[in-house]
């Protein structure tokens, strides 16, 4: 029989001559062993090598973070040291990197289990992320456009217009590329800040 040295369902430690999963039940064969050695498919890694109970969790250590960091980096905001933006920028990334941690602490088992993670993280994330952007620019939008209706019922339309255009006018000849920089910027952090956290994280677990 093939060596097995964990389960591929739990992650549990095995003998090399078990034939069930002390942990969780699960029947090791010839057949599992050489079909989990033999799949190379991406979402075969991650149903082998992820535990999505730790993925959710993170998103909790996540949260949890998230306001940590809002207290940290608003006494910086508040002196003037970073604009907006940028505040938005490292509370994000401060949190997806303690997120990270986690995720390499509890989740993986080995090395091989550290990208399989952290792919499932990152994902989650940028779904929170997105989603939250996205319910922020509706929620927006919604509100922009009951004051815009509110205006026009009451006749004030050409008033808004002659208000709001030039302000848009001088937007469109203003465009920071500072703020698209942070952008690109904050888009390439959030993978850099959640592989080196969940990295980190199994670096730490291997040895404490």
């Amino acid at each position: 029989m093939t060596i097995i040295k964990h389960c591929p369902n739990c992650g549990c430690e095995l003998s090399d001559d078990a034939e069930f999963c002390t942990e969780c039940g699960y029947r090791l064969s010839r057949n599992n062993s050489e079909t989990l050695n033999s799949q190379s498919g991406f979402f075969n890694t991650l149903n082998q090598k992820v535990n999505y109970s730790v993925i959710v969790f993170s998103l909790v250590i996540f949260g949890v973070f998230l306001f940590v960091g809002s207290i940290v980096w608003s006494s910086f905001m508040a002196n003037g040291s970073i604009d907006l933006v940028t505040y938005i920028l490292l509370t994000i990334v401060f949190s997806v990197f303690f997120g990270g941690i986690f995720v390499g602490y509890v989740g993986c088992i080995d090395k091989s289990y550290v990208l399989p993670n952290f792919s499932m993280y990152l994902g989650n994330i940028f779904a929170v992320v997105l989603c939250g952007i996205g319910l922020i620019f509706t929620f927006l939008m919604g509100i922009l456009s009951a004051v815009s209706s509110a205006f026009s019922s009451l006749g004030g339309s050409s008033i808004y217009r002659s208000s709001y255009q030039p302000a848009a006018s001088n937007f469109s000849h203003s465009v920071d590329l500072s703020f698209i920089f942070k952008i690109i910027l904050f888009m390439l952090l959030i993978p850099v800040a959640a592989y080196f956290g969940v990295y980190l994280g199994y670096i730490i677990k291997e040895n404490i």
